[in-house]
């Protein structure tokens, strides 16, 4: 029944709080009246709680109490350092740091629900990706997001167009491991001819079921997982991990980033 809440932030859960104890008659319990406050797939599960609660007799003045302790919860758990481990690739040198590419495969072999992944270069991506490939074509519903980088190279005068095309059946050919493609956001921003307004995805992280969250200099490269030196922070962390997630989902929403659309698939 809390799982909602705890998908919440400690402001959200405040806010909420605060509309009941206003209008204790008429509490923001409906999904419709819940999206004005929070993301659609958060108001449909709030919906479904604050339904709940009514059943178990709770007052809306009960239900302000119920959201004001979780949103001490959540402070109380911010003030505890998340567990975090440091994940390297290269010599080894410390007994005590973890492997880029076992760390890389144990995510995705333990996601449930959702990867979401962002990168820079993508070589030898049938083996980088091939445990991730696998659990989809196995799992129909588990759901894989992707934000990668576009090049265009210095001096290429070839369309945009053209040039996503190409990488979109370059991925599908020699990038991707499985049937089932996953989702595939760029920045469109990446495909401007020259000048100041060049720029690239350049973030590297993965983020399994919005609970842990893998930040490193590591690209999806065979180079990256398994001989050059790099170095990541893993983070069991929801909170860490759904406020990364909830950055990239924002660029999906406002259209700085733009879903790729793959030969015979329509955008």
């Amino acid at each position: 029944m809390f799982e909602g809440l705890a998908a919440l932030g400690g402001k959200e859960l405040l806010r909420l709080a605060e509309l009941l104890a206003e209008d204790p008659s008429s509490p923001p319990l409906t999904e419709l009246a819940l999206r004005n406050h929070l993301s659609q797939d958060h108001a449909s599960e709030i919906a479904k709680c604050m339904e709940n609660l009514l059943q178990q007799d709770m007052s809306p003045a009960h239900i302000a109490l119920l959201l004001r302790a979780f949103a001490a919860g959540i402070k109380s758990v911010c003030d505890i350092p998340p567990p975090i481990e440091v994940v390297v690739t290269g010599p080894d040198a410390t007994t005590s740091a973890r492997d880029t590419a076992v760390v890389v495969r144990q995510l995705f072999r333990k996601a449930q629900k959702r990867v979401f992944a962002a990168g820079f270069a993508i070589h030898q991506g049938k083996a980088v990706f091939q445990t991730l490939g696998e659990r989809l074509d196995n799992d129909q519903t588990l759901e894989a997001i992707l934000c990668l980088n576009i090049e265009r190279r210095h001096g290429d005068t070839t369309l945009s167009q053209d040039i996503i095309r190409r990488f979109a059946h370059d991925f599908v050919r020699s990038a991707w491991p499985g049937t089932r493609l996953p989702k595939v956001y760029y920045d469109p921003r990446s495909l401007a001819p020259s000048g100041k307004t060049v720029t690239s995805m350049h973030a590297k992280c993965i983020v399994v079921d919005r609970k842990e969250a893998f930040v490193t200099s590591a690209n999806f490269t065979e180079a990256a997982q398994e001989r050059n030196i790099e170095l990541g922070l893993l983070v069991n962390s929801p909170i860490i991990a759904r406020r990364i997630e909830n950055h990239f989902e924002t660029l999906i929403q406002n259209r700085s980033l733009q879903r790729l659309a793959f030969p015979d698939q329509v955008e």
